[in-house]
């Protein structure tokens, strides 16, 4: 019988209160999923210049002197 009593209008208010718990634990589930989501989404940001680039493969020598300064020259133009 006191199992009833509980569960009917006279409860305090805990039925209000757990809705609100359940509710913010789903917001918080959902702000989590959507960070995660947009950490692994590759970003423009991120994306190397092609200045970068010509300066990487200058640096391992798949580039000589005179190419590398003729792609600076074209990429700054």
């Amino acid at each position: 019988m006191y199992y009833y009593r509980m569960m009917d209008a006279g409860d305090g208010g805990y039925g209000l209160i757990m809705m609100l718990l359940w509710a913010l634990f789903v917001a918080v589930i959902i702000f989590l999923v959507v960070r995660l989501l947009r950490m692994t989404r590759p970003d423009a940001a991120h994306k190397p210049k092609p200045l970068d680039i010509a300066k990487a493969r200058y640096a391992k020598g798949e580039l000589d002197k005179k190419e590398f300064e003729q792609i600076k020259k074209d990429l700054t133009d």
